[in-house]
């Protein structure tokens, strides 16, 4: 079984610095129900946040201005966030911090920190580039060692 693992950006237009470490510190992560689709997708990204499975792992990044956190989903859905209206809030653990504050400059994926999405899975066929790019640089994890 291979996990399934999400890049999660809490952007700069409604987040703040402050706000990304409260959202740690709280274990919460947070995504608008209009958040769009990407590309030809029937799927909104805000509901796909809502469809994601108690488990999934996902990376949690601030835009491109840095990745936070690799978490995993503890708890279902949301939708009284203290966000307020049309905000949805999830609770994780913390599986790793990351090891560093640069900025990602790899190849721009869908679900890479330096393209403009919100709540994208990382596809299977993705994942060893997922591996190398993400996990092994910023929280020095390898798949293989989880089984995976």
């Amino acid at each position: 079984m291979k996990p399934t693992f999400w890049k999660l950006s809490q952007g700069t237009d409604y987040f703040t610095y402050e706000d990304m470490l409260q959202s740690i510190e709280d274990r919460l992560v947070y995504v608008h129900k209009d958040t769009l689709a990407q590309g030809q997708s029937t799927v909104t990204q805000g509901q796909a946040f809502i469809e994601a499975n108690i488990g999934d792992y996902f990376y949690l990044t601030h835009g491109n201005n840095g990745i936070y956190v690799l978490g995993q989903f503890t708890g279902p859905i949301n939708f009284f966030s203290s966000w307020g209206d049309g905000w949805s809030d999830r609770s994780f653990r913390v599986i790793a911090r990351s090891q560093t504050r640069d900025r990602y400059n790899g190849t721009q994926k869908w679900w890479s920190p330096n393209h403009n999405s919100t709540f994208i899975k990382v596809p299977e066929s993705e994942l060893s580039m997922f591996e190398e790019e993400i996990l092994i640089p910023f929280f020095d994890l390898h798949l293989k060692n989880y089984g995976f």
